[in-house]
């Protein structure tokens, strides 16, 4: 059923949510890669958990899907700050045991959320992103394009739903977020999965991140790709995320 809830500047987030066990305490809550939406790889993951009876909620962490916060105005803070949301509504709820599950710079957002508030059961990070700072400078072209983007104020983003502006704050804020760095401040169960042929955040990305993660377990995919897809078949990191949560039930 679709659901709705404010985050902290009183922006409307909209969500799925998919109760399939009502005597669970358990749920889990899926976020998103950046410049996706609830609608795209997220409902794929909340078929999967629904499937094997694992409550789930997916949300639109912006406006590249039905919540009201402008995507050109958003940064990693302020997704972390929609986590938090969606916990605390979900916590409303009843459910005491909550699971996140991070793609990408959803990922790297769901590792920021952690950091500040480690109130959560256990942490899936799928592709995950480890520095969105380090990825933006290189598709500007390196010092020279942060030097323009931060002259301009903003740079022009081939989004699925076409260009879209993306402000410099992303990037100033961004800064704050190395989680080769931070991830020692994480004390979260946190599953890592990541595909060996991922060309947009490379193996070596989550290698590194693994090393300052203190429990932190990474499994990678022998030839799957960012989506965690080997030509089209998902079914490694499916039975890898379905176990997990139970383990962890």
């Amino acid at each position: 059923m679709k659901v709705q809830f404010r985050n902290s500047e009183n922006k409307k987030i909209i969500g799925i949510m998919n109760i399939v066990d009502k005597k669970s305490p358990q749920i889990t809550i899926i976020i998103h890669g950046y410049s996706s939406n609830k609608d795209g790889g997220s409902k794929i993951t909340a078929d999967l958990l629904k499937k094997n009876k694992i409550n789930n909620i997916t949300i639109d962490l912006d406006n590249m899907g039905e919540s009201e916060p402008e995507f050109e105005d958003m940064t990693i803070t302020r997704y972390a700050e929609t986590i938090y949301s969606a916990v605390k509504y979900c916590r409303d709820k009843g459910f005491t045991k909550i699971n996140i599950i991070g793609t990408s710079t959803g990922g790297l957002s769901a590792m920021a959320f952690a950091i500040k508030h480690p109130i959560i059961n256990t942490l899936i990070l799928r592709s995950a992103s480890a520095s969105d700072a380090e990825w933006f400078k290189n598709y500007v072209g390196g010092d020279e394009g942060l030097a323009e983007w931060k002259n301009k104020g903003y740079i022009i983003y081939l989004s699925p739903k076409g260009p879209k502006k993306i402000k410099y704050s992303y990037y100033k804020d961004a800064l704050r977020y190395d989680m080769c760095k931070k991830a020692k401040e994480i004390k979260i169960p946190t599953l890592m999965i990541h595909g060996t042929k991922d060309s947009i955040v490379p193996i070596e990305t989550a290698l590194k991140l693994k090393k300052n993660f203190p429990k932190a377990k990474l499994v990678t995919i022998k030839g799957a790709d960012h989506s965690l897809g080997i030509e089209g078949d998902y079914s490694q990191s499916q039975k890898l995320i379905v176990d997990w949560i139970k383990r962890h039930n």
